[in-house]
């Protein structure tokens, strides 16, 4: 037998071992990694394509979504004035100076997940012109400039959207909405910037329920948890300085 034939029966031999082996462990470990890593950035990257899609299914969504938070600001308003205390006239915080470095204006910046935005006006038959535009504060309710809800004043109650409008870039969305405020730990802090005064408080409890549990917090801020959702998501927190 010349060494041509041996070599080429060694070869047929050793990729016929091969073949019924099949790939390695390691190999199939790295191939079921790689699908994964790629199906994670799949999902994530088109978040702006299916939310686009879902508005464009059901153009009212929006609308549906403020009139959801509207919702939950009558109840607000309804429980509070029936089951605490009475609202107590505007008395300003002697206690925390104006510093004109502080600009004008209504501001509310939350450091641990990207928010940085003005704090918009509006009353309740007006909710919606807010909400389009970032973060509400809840008329009925009170102001950092007012007594705190633990001297008797009443608490300052923000809403916002999570995934507000088509026209908003998720780099708006970040910074002008609640889309991140599940990520909340205890102890985060939350400041607002009001008339030059500096109010900063601290995060003491974050829930997902359908109404406010405790409104003797300083500080209540709500969003939806989802699209088509009654529950809301809720941040209790407390004055600090």
């Amino acid at each position: 037998m010349s060494f041509i034939t041996t070599w080429k029966r060694r070869k047929e031999k050793k990729y016929k071992i091969l073949y019924k082996s099949g790939p390695s462990t390691l190999a199939l470990i790295f191939a079921g990694m790689a699908l994964a890593l790629w199906g994670i950035f799949a999902l994530l990257s088109s978040y702006p394509i299916g939310l686009y899609f879902y508005y464009s299914v059901v153009p009212n969504t929006t609308q549906l979504l403020s009139q959801a938070l509207r919702e939950t600001s009558n109840q607000m308003v309804k429980q509070y004035t029936s089951d605490q205390v009475k609202a107590v006239e505007p008395d300003v915080n002697v206690e925390i100076n104006k510093d004109i470095s502080l600009p004008e204006g209504h501001y509310l910046n939350i450091p641990s997940i990207g928010v940085d935005t003005v704090i918009w006006e509006g009353e309740l038959d007006n909710y919606d012109k807010a909400l389009h535009k970032g973060v509400w504060r809840v008329s009925d309710f009170g102001s950092p400039a007012e007594a705190s809800a633990k001297e008797g004043g009443r608490p300052v109650i923000l809403a916002a959207h999570r995934f507000g409008y088509l026209d908003w870039t998720q780099e708006y969305r970040l910074k002008n909405s609640f889309y991140e405020l599940p990520k909340l730990k205890n102890g985060d802090v939350v400041e607002i910037v009001w008339d030059q005064r500096r109010y900063t408080y601290q995060v003491q409890r974050i829930e997902e329920a359908t109404e406010i549990s405790d409104y003797s917090s300083d500080l209540i801020m709500y969003t939806c948890k989802f699209l088509v959702s009654p529950i809301r998501i809720f941040v209790y927190a407390t004055l600090t300085e």
